[in-house]
């Protein structure tokens, strides 16, 4: 699979689906039952995960969020690494290499997932994300922190309609 072609399979946005309850890791943290706003990520006729946005801020997404994705396919952390440096170098038009101490946090914060799994990158700071996969921590990212949501969250975000859904507090579907 192509660079191009995995971060395409990972993050195009078609939109479907419902709402779940606060992952465990969140207890304590984000103080709601509902995602604030939710997206479904598919590319033609393959679904690849349900991204969900948890906070408690008025404005979103606040200072302490959270950033859940469900996979509905099975994927390598390598490809998940891989993905997320294509997007972040789309983003931030740098060279890959220069967000080489961001790959190895995410090799170290990524695990494979399997259909069903949840990652979830939790912003203590705003130069922290914790991960957790099934509500287990995994690791901790102090790099690049913004550009990596900003695959989601930012404004050059492939996924307008996801973007605008998660930030607008609305779930697709």
């Amino acid at each position: 699979m192509t660079g191009i072609l995995r971060a395409l399979t990972l993050f195009i946005v078609l939109g479907t689906g419902t709402a779940s309850a606060s992952p465990v890791e969140l207890r304590g943290v984000v103080d709601t039952e509902r995602p604030r706003g939710c997206s479904d990520y598919s590319f033609l006729l393959w679904d690849f995960y349900r991204a969900e946005l948890w906070s408690d801020a008025q404005q979103l997404p606040g200072d302490e969020f959270a950033l859940a994705l469900t996979y509905r396919s099975a994927f390598t952390r390598d490809e998940l690494v891989q993905a997320s440096i294509d997007e972040m170098t789309r983003i931030s038009g740098r060279s890959e290499s220069s967000l080489a101490d961001a790959r190895r946090e995410m090799e170290q914060g990524f695990r494979d997932v399997a259909v069903g799994d949840r990652i979830t990158a939790l912003r203590t700071s705003a130069n922290e994300l914790r991960f957790y996969l099934n509500g287990a921590e995994t690791g901790t990212m102090t790099r690049d922190v913004d550009l990596f949501l900003a695959i989601w969250l930012g404004p050059k975000s492939r996924h307008k309609d996801g973007r605008e859904a998660l930030l607008a507090g609305r779930c697709n579907g």
